[in-house]
């Protein structure tokens, strides 16, 4: 076992597995509903009732691959939803549900495309009488490559503000985003050509819960699309759609992002290893050759390739099993820690991308939240051995204040591209309707000689179960939570539950469901002082309260500038660098703007590798 990951992965485990939804599920009378394809049952799972493994689309055989689904089939009698649907194609790991593979086994299949709903527990026959509740639908995150639907429970959240949630898998990897130029010729359509799968589906889903939510009592007229990480992404994707148009009505973005995929990267060929460049479709084809035994090496791979038909490539993609095209996309990928972005294409997504949609008026009727973690990019950075040394696998920070100050930086440059960017570009184009947040809980207890408070903080993805509210006690404290913390928790969980809940109802969180909450005001640009987004903490620390303080590109920058805890100019470099590089701003003018031209000489993926890469070439 290679313990150095251990610190990446077993926070996320701890927040989220321990509170895994009842799969030893008995149908229910009750729970009796009609859907377009025919009747199901789904089970008692104490205050709500749970219908799972409804399959929204479907993926018959490989010949279907890299199109949209089919519709499934439908049925005769009276169907049981009571398990989960595979996950999609994936490396086995901790965080899906494959528990009894080893890690690192190829796990899933193509066929993939389930969700599952809660929703209050309700007779059939109240459900002609009761007025129809919001709809949440999520968007799990997992970089686009990895993550299920079933690893997360929102009973708490069904149950305790009578909304109706909805969990889906979507395709993944290079099932879910992949544009070669062949496919895109040999296509039937142009949605089938356009390399977004993953995002086709997430549309599929909501066309589904559009024909059928009215019977589990959802209304299809409120729908609220949220998601985390990746899956924030997607939500963000799918407001710049113009084939979502109209399928929801508010959406939430948890420490996602709005930077498109590059089409032209995508179906080039690399002539050498371009660090945090992303892999593309021809490499993996590349790779599936020489997987094959079809060519010898990657030179042969390329001119064979060349000389192949748009149809003979298809059929050669078409044709590999799951476990092929993965191994080919796993050995084409240069950076591993990139996640796989949706495609400007035209068709799926806005070809002005994201931001620019949104500023041109792209779903400016519809609510959003954009958010992030004060601390997003500790949980990636606890594998770093130049700031993290481990003990029989247990870490310990090197250097407290670089430690800060390198996270600081970094999750910084999170929060303004994909939040205070974008949110103050909408505000200022009179947008009243944008909501921001900061979510800011770092109540960790001291564990193994290290303060996970420092180490972990308010790290990415930790908002999630505040969201859900499913705490379950006997695994979650052996990590983060204890008898000290857990009551507190508990309050900003529900706290945190009644402004979504109160954003899915009227499309603004207000003072919560409850009414007594502090005021969320959506972000103002009138002033400096005028508030801009929330923060979300624990009473015992800020507790919840609006801030007036926001991040530009000059006190990004200025920032790493002067912080006297970075003496290596080069790694300030780097801190600027990653800014730029996500920010699509001119990165020479902004390098010497910044550095006074001590950056300007600089190659960054030659002069700071000893500090970002292992001895292997690899990301830390």
């Amino acid at each position: 076992m290679n313990f150095k990951i251990i610190g990446s992965i077993f926070i996320i485990v701890s927040l989220v597995s321990c509170s895994l939804p009842k799969t030893d599920l008995t149908p229910d009378q009750s729970s009796l509903r009609d859907t377009t394809n025919g009747q199901v049952i789904g089970g008692d799972n104490g205050d709500t009732h749970q219908w799972l493994g409804l399959q929204y689309g479907s993926i018959p055989d490989s010949n279907f691959r890299w199109k949209k689904a089919n519709t499934p089939a439908a049925w005769d009698g009276v169907k049981e939803t009571l398990n989960f649907g595979p996950s999609c194609v994936q490396r086995g790991s901790l965080i899906n549900t494959s528990k009894r593979r080893k890690w690192g086994d190829m796990v899933g299949s193509e066929d993939c495309l389930y969700l599952n709903i809660w929703a209050p527990k309700m007779n059939p026959e109240n459900l002609k009488t009761s007025a129809p509740m919001p709809v949440m639908l999520w968007i799990h995150g997992g970089s686009n490559v990895s993550g299920n639907a079933d690893f997360y429970n929102p009973s708490a959240l069904a149950s305790e503000h009578q909304v109706i949630v909805v969990t889906i898998n979507y395709r993944l990897g290079p099932f879910g985003w992949f544009r070669h130029p062949s496919i895109g010729r040999t296509s039937s359509d142009a949605v089938n050509a356009s390399g977004n799968y993953g995002n086709i589906d997430t549309i599929q889903a909501l066309e589904w819960v559009r024909s059928n939510i009215s019977g589990f009592g959802g209304d299809p007229n409120n729908v609220t699309i949220f998601g985390e990480s990746a899956g924030g992404y997607n939500v963000a994707a799918l407001l710049s759609s113009p084939l979502a148009k109209g399928m929801f009505h508010k959406a939430i973005i948890q420490s996602g992002g709005i930077k498109p995929g590059d089409i032209n990267h995508s179906e080039s060929f690399l002539e050498e290893n371009i660090p945090w460049k992303n892999y593309t479709s021809r490499e993996l084809t590349n790779r599936l050759l020489i997987l094959k035994q079809l060519a010898r090496d990657r030179e042969d791979a390329v001119s064979l390739q060349n000389s192949m038909s748009d149809e003979e490539i298809t059929a050669l993609l078409r044709g590999a099993s799951s476990e092929e095209i993965y191994e080919s996309f796993e050995a084409s990928r240069v950076n591993t820690n990139e996640m796989l972005r949706p495609f400007p294409d035209g068709v799926v997504l806005d070809k002005e991308g994201i931001l620019n949609a949104l500023k041109n008026g792209a779903s400016s009727d519809i609510p959003t939240i954009f958010g992030t973690n004060r601390d997003e990019i500790k949980l990636f950075l606890v594998t770093n051995k130049r700031l993290v040394r481990y003990f029989f696998g247990l870490p310990r920070i090197r250097d407290l204040q670089l430690w800060n100050a390198i996270s600081s930086h970094r999750s910084d440059t999170w929060k303004f591209l994909a939040v205070d960017n974008p949110v103050r570009e909408l505000s200022s184009l009179g947008r009243d309707n944008v909501f921001a947040y900061r979510f800011d809980w770092d109540d960790e207890p001291r564990k193994y000689g290290e303060d996970l408070s420092d180490l972990l903080g308010a790290s990415h993805a930790f908002e999630i179960p505040f969201v859900m509210g499913n705490f379950e006690e006997d695994a979650l404290t052996r990590y983060i939570l204890s008898k000290k913390n857990m009551n507190e928790v508990k309050v900003l969980s529900r706290t945190m539950m009644s402004y979504w809940a109160e954003f899915a109802y009227n499309g603004d969180p207000g003072k919560g469901r409850s009414g007594d909450q502090l005021r969320w005001r959506s972000w103002d640009e009138s002033s400096l002082e005028s508030p801009k987004y929330i923060i979300l903490d624990s009473e015992s620390d800020q507790g919840i309260v609006m801030s007036s303080n926001s991040i530009t590109r000059e006190s990004l920058f200025l920032g790493i500038a002067e912080d006297p805890n970075i003496m290596d100019y080069k790694m300030r470099c780097e801190l600027v660098d990653i800014a730029i590089r996500y920010d699509n701003v001119a990165a020479d003018d902004w390098l010497n703007k910044f550095s006074n031209g001590l950056c300007e000489n600089l190659d960054p993926h030659i002069e700071w590798r000893h500090f970002w890469y292992d001895e292997d070439d690899k990301p830390y």
